[in-house]
Protein backbone atom coordinates (compact mmCIF):
# COMPACT_ATOMS: atom_id res chain seq x y z
CA UNK A 1 0.00 0.00 0.00
CA UNK A 2 1.37 3.91 -0.82
CA UNK A 3 0.20 6.95 0.03
CA UNK A 4 -0.65 7.53 -3.31
CA UNK A 5 -4.00 5.48 -2.89
CA UNK A 6 -4.96 6.82 0.35
CA UNK A 7 -7.45 9.40 1.17
CA UNK A 8 -9.73 10.39 4.11
CA UNK A 9 -10.75 7.05 6.05
CA UNK A 10 -8.69 4.28 4.23
CA UNK A 11 -8.33 0.54 4.49
CA UNK A 12 -6.07 -2.32 4.96
CA UNK A 13 -7.48 -4.30 2.23
CA UNK A 14 -10.91 -5.33 3.81
CA UNK A 15 -11.37 -7.56 0.55
CA UNK A 16 -9.31 -10.13 1.74
CA UNK A 17 -9.10 -9.37 5.79
CA UNK A 18 -13.05 -9.85 5.78
CA UNK A 19 -15.38 -7.03 7.37
CA UNK A 20 -12.70 -4.19 9.23
CA UNK A 21 -13.47 -4.19 13.38
CA UNK A 22 -11.75 -0.71 14.28
CA UNK A 23 -9.89 1.84 12.86
CA UNK A 24 -6.16 2.85 13.68
CA UNK A 25 -5.88 7.03 13.17
CA UNK A 26 -2.60 8.76 12.33
CA UNK A 27 -2.00 11.42 15.04
CA UNK A 28 0.68 13.46 12.76
CA UNK A 29 -1.60 13.01 9.46
CA UNK A 30 -5.45 12.55 10.93
CA UNK A 31 -5.38 9.34 8.25
CA UNK A 32 -7.63 6.46 9.47
CA UNK A 33 -6.97 2.95 8.46
CA UNK A 34 -9.86 0.53 8.79
CA UNK A 35 -8.38 -3.01 9.23
CA UNK A 36 -9.25 -6.49 10.79
CA UNK A 37 -8.22 -7.99 14.17
CA UNK A 38 -7.93 -11.26 12.61
CA UNK A 39 -5.24 -10.24 10.61
CA UNK A 40 -2.93 -7.76 12.87
CA UNK A 41 -3.19 -10.53 15.97
CA UNK A 42 0.07 -11.61 13.80
CA UNK A 43 1.78 -8.37 15.16
CA UNK A 44 2.53 -9.08 19.04
CA UNK A 45 2.05 -5.68 20.08
CA UNK A 46 -1.71 -5.70 18.48
CA UNK A 47 -2.34 -9.11 20.13
CA UNK A 48 -0.91 -8.28 23.16
CA UNK A 49 -3.94 -4.86 23.13
CA UNK A 50 -6.40 -7.05 22.20
CA UNK A 51 -5.84 -9.40 25.07
CA UNK A 52 -5.58 -6.34 28.09
CA UNK A 53 -8.99 -5.17 26.06
CA UNK A 54 -10.58 -8.63 26.34
CA UNK A 55 -9.34 -9.46 29.41
CA UNK A 56 -11.01 -6.04 31.12
CA UNK A 57 -14.36 -6.65 29.63
CA UNK A 58 -14.11 -10.19 30.84
CA UNK A 59 -16.45 -11.56 27.36
CA UNK A 60 -14.62 -12.22 24.50
CA UNK A 61 -17.74 -12.62 22.46
CA UNK A 62 -19.26 -8.79 23.37
CA UNK A 63 -19.88 -6.81 19.96
CA UNK A 64 -17.59 -3.73 19.90
CA UNK A 65 -18.84 -0.45 18.49
CA UNK A 66 -17.43 -0.27 14.79
CA UNK A 67 -16.04 3.54 15.24
CA UNK A 68 -13.76 2.30 18.11
CA UNK A 69 -10.78 4.39 16.90
CA UNK A 70 -6.80 3.59 18.22
CA UNK A 71 -4.62 6.30 17.59
CA UNK A 72 -1.14 5.92 16.86
CA UNK A 73 1.70 8.36 16.82
CA UNK A 74 2.54 7.02 13.61
CA UNK A 75 2.80 8.85 10.29
CA UNK A 76 0.24 7.79 7.31
CA UNK A 77 3.09 6.29 5.43
CA UNK A 78 4.42 4.48 8.18
CA UNK A 79 1.13 3.04 8.96
CA UNK A 80 0.55 1.90 5.25
CA UNK A 81 4.07 0.04 5.33
CA UNK A 82 3.08 -1.72 8.41
CA UNK A 83 -0.12 -3.01 7.39
CA UNK A 84 1.32 -3.80 4.45
CA UNK A 85 4.22 -5.78 5.75
CA UNK A 86 1.61 -7.50 8.17
CA UNK A 87 -0.70 -8.92 5.51
CA UNK A 88 1.60 -9.04 2.37
CA UNK A 89 4.67 -10.31 3.92
CA UNK A 90 7.76 -9.75 1.87
CA UNK A 91 8.98 -13.38 -0.14
CA UNK A 92 13.16 -13.55 0.85
CA UNK A 93 14.61 -12.47 -2.43
CA UNK A 94 15.28 -14.98 -4.88
CA UNK A 95 18.77 -16.63 -4.57
CA UNK A 96 21.45 -18.88 -6.96
CA UNK A 97 22.03 -21.12 -4.09
CA UNK A 98 19.21 -20.64 -1.54
CA UNK A 99 21.39 -23.11 0.86
CA UNK A 100 24.49 -22.08 0.65
CA UNK A 101 26.63 -20.13 3.40
CA UNK A 102 26.89 -16.96 1.55
CA UNK A 103 23.81 -17.21 -0.86
CA UNK A 104 24.48 -15.19 -4.67
CA UNK A 105 21.48 -13.34 -4.50
CA UNK A 106 19.17 -13.03 -8.07
CA UNK A 107 19.41 -8.98 -8.68
CA UNK A 108 16.69 -8.84 -10.90
CA UNK A 109 14.51 -5.42 -11.19
CA UNK A 110 11.86 -5.48 -8.70
CA UNK A 111 13.39 -9.13 -6.79
CA UNK A 112 14.83 -6.71 -4.09
CA UNK A 113 13.44 -3.96 -1.59
CA UNK A 114 15.77 -1.01 -2.04
CA UNK A 115 18.07 -0.38 0.72
CA UNK A 116 16.86 3.13 1.69
CA UNK A 117 13.31 1.91 2.26
CA UNK A 118 14.65 -1.11 4.79
CA UNK A 119 15.58 0.15 8.00
CA UNK A 120 12.17 2.17 8.03
CA UNK A 121 10.25 -1.52 7.81
CA UNK A 122 12.77 -2.98 10.42
CA UNK A 123 11.94 -0.20 12.81
CA UNK A 124 8.46 -1.01 12.51
CA UNK A 125 8.68 -4.95 12.53
CA UNK A 126 10.78 -4.70 15.72
CA UNK A 127 8.81 -1.92 17.34
CA UNK A 128 5.67 -3.61 16.57
CA UNK A 129 6.50 -7.67 17.46
CA UNK A 130 5.97 -8.27 14.05
CA UNK A 131 6.79 -12.60 13.52
CA UNK A 132 10.22 -13.23 13.08
CA UNK A 133 9.64 -14.87 9.08
CA UNK A 134 9.29 -10.95 8.70
CA UNK A 135 12.47 -10.19 9.98
CA UNK A 136 14.36 -12.49 8.36
CA UNK A 137 13.08 -12.14 5.48
CA UNK A 138 14.21 -8.33 5.56
CA UNK A 139 17.11 -9.25 6.66
CA UNK A 140 17.58 -11.50 3.45
CA UNK A 141 16.56 -8.04 1.64
CA UNK A 142 19.10 -5.95 3.73
CA UNK A 143 22.14 -8.39 2.63
CA UNK A 144 20.93 -8.93 -0.75
CA UNK A 145 21.79 -5.26 -1.33
CA UNK A 146 25.40 -5.67 0.06
CA UNK A 147 26.53 -5.45 -3.66
CA UNK A 148 25.14 -2.40 -4.13
CA UNK A 149 25.50 -0.19 -1.28
CA UNK A 150 27.71 -1.73 0.23
CA UNK A 151 28.85 0.83 2.77
CA UNK A 152 25.35 1.79 4.01
CA UNK A 153 24.05 -2.14 4.78
CA UNK A 154 27.73 -2.20 6.77
CA UNK A 155 26.89 0.77 8.73
CA UNK A 156 23.54 -0.77 8.94
CA UNK A 157 24.06 -3.90 10.25
CA UNK A 158 27.42 -3.00 12.57
CA UNK A 159 24.73 -0.45 14.49
CA UNK A 160 22.11 -3.46 15.05
CA UNK A 161 24.58 -6.42 15.65
CA UNK A 162 23.98 -8.45 12.30
CA UNK A 163 27.52 -10.00 11.94
CA UNK A 164 26.72 -12.42 9.39
CA UNK A 165 25.19 -8.79 6.81
CA UNK A 166 28.48 -6.62 7.65
CA UNK A 167 31.05 -9.78 6.58
CA UNK A 168 28.65 -9.64 3.38
CA UNK A 169 29.17 -5.74 2.79
CA UNK A 170 32.76 -5.66 3.69
CA UNK A 171 33.53 -8.35 1.04
CA UNK A 172 32.43 -5.59 -1.26
CA UNK A 173 33.86 -2.92 -0.19
CA UNK A 174 37.49 -3.81 -0.85
CA UNK A 175 37.80 -0.96 -3.77
CA UNK A 176 38.05 1.84 -3.69
CA UNK A 177 41.07 2.18 -0.51
CA UNK A 178 39.23 3.46 2.69
CA UNK A 179 41.61 6.09 1.82
CA UNK A 180 39.53 7.31 -1.13
CA UNK A 181 36.39 7.89 1.15
CA UNK A 182 35.10 11.34 2.28
CA UNK A 183 34.71 12.05 6.04
CA UNK A 184 31.21 12.81 5.36
CA UNK A 185 31.23 8.94 3.34
CA UNK A 186 32.77 7.62 6.55
CA UNK A 187 31.50 9.06 9.11
CA UNK A 188 27.67 6.56 8.23
CA UNK A 189 30.31 4.20 10.21
CA UNK A 190 28.65 3.65 13.71
CA UNK A 191 31.84 2.94 15.61
CA UNK A 192 35.22 2.89 15.89
CA UNK A 193 35.52 -0.56 15.91
CA UNK A 194 33.22 -1.20 13.05
CA UNK A 195 35.51 0.92 11.33
CA UNK A 196 38.81 -0.46 12.83
CA UNK A 197 37.64 -4.36 11.36
CA UNK A 198 37.19 -2.76 7.64
CA UNK A 199 40.58 -1.11 7.79
CA UNK A 200 42.52 -4.70 9.26
CA UNK A 201 40.93 -6.65 6.07
CA UNK A 202 42.35 -3.79 4.02
CA UNK A 203 45.61 -4.53 5.64
CA UNK A 204 45.43 -7.80 5.74
CA UNK A 205 45.11 -8.49 2.46
CA UNK A 206 47.58 -6.25 1.50
CA UNK A 207 49.98 -7.64 3.85
CA UNK A 208 49.05 -11.11 2.53
CA UNK A 209 49.12 -10.51 -1.30
CA UNK A 210 51.93 -9.00 -1.14
CA UNK A 211 53.89 -11.88 0.64
CA UNK A 212 52.15 -14.05 -1.39
CA UNK A 213 53.44 -12.44 -4.82
CA UNK A 214 57.11 -11.81 -3.72
CA UNK A 215 57.49 -15.66 -2.31
CA UNK A 216 55.80 -16.83 -5.83
CA UNK A 217 58.47 -17.58 -8.68
CA UNK A 218 58.04 -18.43 -12.31
CA UNK A 219 61.02 -20.95 -12.19
CA UNK A 220 59.50 -22.31 -8.42
CA UNK A 221 62.88 -24.51 -7.38
CA UNK A 222 63.88 -24.79 -11.35
CA UNK A 223 60.85 -26.84 -12.40
CA UNK A 224 59.72 -25.79 -15.78
CA UNK A 225 62.77 -24.02 -16.54
CA UNK A 226 63.49 -22.70 -19.99
CA UNK A 227 67.35 -23.17 -20.74
CA UNK A 228 67.10 -20.59 -23.94
CA UNK A 229 64.96 -17.84 -21.72
CA UNK A 230 65.38 -18.49 -18.27
CA UNK A 231 67.04 -15.07 -17.52
CA UNK A 232 65.26 -12.99 -19.67
CA UNK A 233 61.93 -14.71 -18.54
CA UNK A 234 62.97 -14.40 -14.88
CA UNK A 235 64.35 -10.73 -14.69
CA UNK A 236 60.87 -9.86 -16.33
CA UNK A 237 58.69 -11.29 -13.37
CA UNK A 238 61.12 -10.39 -11.12
CA UNK A 239 60.82 -6.33 -12.34
CA UNK A 240 56.73 -6.93 -12.46
CA UNK A 241 56.39 -8.44 -9.48
CA UNK A 242 58.85 -6.09 -7.28
CA UNK A 243 57.47 -2.68 -9.12
CA UNK A 244 53.73 -4.42 -8.15
CA UNK A 245 54.18 -5.29 -4.64
CA UNK A 246 54.31 -0.98 -3.99
CA UNK A 247 51.18 -1.10 -5.74
CA UNK A 248 49.49 -3.59 -4.13
CA UNK A 249 45.63 -2.67 -2.53
CA UNK A 250 42.99 -4.90 -0.67
CA UNK A 251 41.15 -5.86 -4.50
CA UNK A 252 44.58 -5.71 -6.59
CA UNK A 253 44.07 -9.10 -8.82
CA UNK A 254 47.64 -9.95 -8.64
CA UNK A 255 47.27 -12.63 -10.77
CA UNK A 256 45.63 -10.75 -14.00
CA UNK A 257 48.22 -8.52 -13.42
CA UNK A 258 51.35 -10.54 -13.52
CA UNK A 259 49.15 -12.48 -16.25
CA UNK A 260 50.17 -9.17 -18.35
CA UNK A 261 53.41 -10.75 -18.98
CA UNK A 262 51.89 -13.17 -21.52
CA UNK A 263 52.62 -11.34 -24.43
CA UNK A 264 56.35 -10.76 -24.03
CA UNK A 265 56.68 -14.23 -23.34
CA UNK A 266 54.18 -15.63 -26.16
CA UNK A 267 56.99 -16.37 -28.91
CA UNK A 268 58.31 -19.43 -26.32
CA UNK A 269 56.09 -22.35 -25.24
CA UNK A 270 58.24 -23.27 -22.33
CA UNK A 271 58.37 -19.81 -20.96
CA UNK A 272 54.52 -19.67 -21.61
CA UNK A 273 53.52 -22.74 -19.94
CA UNK A 274 55.89 -21.79 -17.09
CA UNK A 275 53.93 -18.07 -16.88
CA UNK A 276 50.64 -19.98 -16.63
CA UNK A 277 51.47 -22.56 -13.86
CA UNK A 278 52.95 -19.27 -11.93
CA UNK A 279 50.01 -17.23 -12.48
CA UNK A 280 47.30 -19.60 -11.75
CA UNK A 281 49.41 -20.77 -8.96
CA UNK A 282 48.44 -17.35 -7.59
CA UNK A 283 45.09 -17.19 -8.59
CA UNK A 284 44.46 -19.86 -5.98
CA UNK A 285 46.35 -18.79 -3.22
CA UNK A 286 44.86 -15.28 -3.65
CA UNK A 287 41.49 -17.11 -3.24
CA UNK A 288 42.98 -18.54 -0.37
CA UNK A 289 43.07 -14.91 1.62
CA UNK A 290 40.34 -13.59 3.80
CA UNK A 291 37.90 -11.18 1.77
CA UNK A 292 35.38 -10.35 4.39
CA UNK A 293 35.86 -9.10 7.95
CA UNK A 294 35.21 -12.27 9.99
CA UNK A 295 37.87 -14.22 8.17
CA UNK A 296 40.79 -12.03 9.25
CA UNK A 297 42.42 -13.59 12.07
CA UNK A 298 42.23 -11.83 15.30
CA UNK A 299 45.89 -11.51 16.44
CA UNK A 300 47.02 -10.34 12.73
CA UNK A 301 48.21 -7.08 14.26
CA UNK A 302 50.80 -8.99 16.11
CA UNK A 303 51.67 -11.80 13.50
CA UNK A 304 51.98 -8.91 10.72
CA UNK A 305 54.95 -6.54 13.03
Amino acid sequence: MTSENISGTSYADSSTCGPPTFHVRSLPDGTEFQVSRHVIETCEVFRNMFACCDHGVGDNDKPRPQEAILHLDETEHALATLFRLIQEPPEPPPAENPDGARPRFKLHAGSIIPFPVLPSMLHLADKYGLPETIICSLHLHVQANASINPLPVYAYATAHDLPKIAAEASAHLLHPPLSSYTKEDIQIIPTVTAYHELLRLHEYRKYKLRDILLNEDIFPHGYGTCPVHKQWATQLWEQKRVYLATQIEAATDIAGEMGELAAQLSSCPLCQKALTAAVDMLQYKCRRVARTVDYVPQGYWLDAI
